[in-house]
């Protein structure tokens, strides 16, 4: 069997190490708190604005985090797919826009 590195049997272990140390590296990098973030989670915990989230669509907004997790739970108990997210206006609860009008009619009527 022929080796690669045959001649060089050294250049392997130094290969490896290097792209392990590249890996390591990179992965501090992606989930670092630094100055200019993660690229995996948010860090800022300021408001954001109620169009910021794409295709959500915004159904309610309440007052208090505890009086959103309360809708969310009721929605979801229903099948139905939401979140809710700290903006502006308070805390805005967040559905697809295909369950618009059912999560509309659910919480109107409870």
């Amino acid at each position: 069997m022929v080796s690669v590195f045959a001649e060089h049997y050294f250049l392997f272990p130094v290969v490896a190490l290097a792209l392990a140390g590249v890996m390591v590296l990179l992965c501090r990098w992606a989930f670092s708190k630094a100055k200019g973030g993660s690229l995996v989670r948010r860090v800022d915990d300021r408001p954001a604005e109620r169009d910021a989230f794409g295709l959500l669509t915004d159904i309610r907004t309440v007052a208090n985090y505890n009086e959103a997790r309360v809708l969310v739970s009721r929605l979801k108990d229903f099948g139905i797919k939401a979140t809710a997210a700290h903006t502006k206006d308070g805390w805005t609860i967040y559905v697809w826009p295909r369950d618009e009008a059912a999560a509309r009619g659910l919480l109107d009527h409870s």
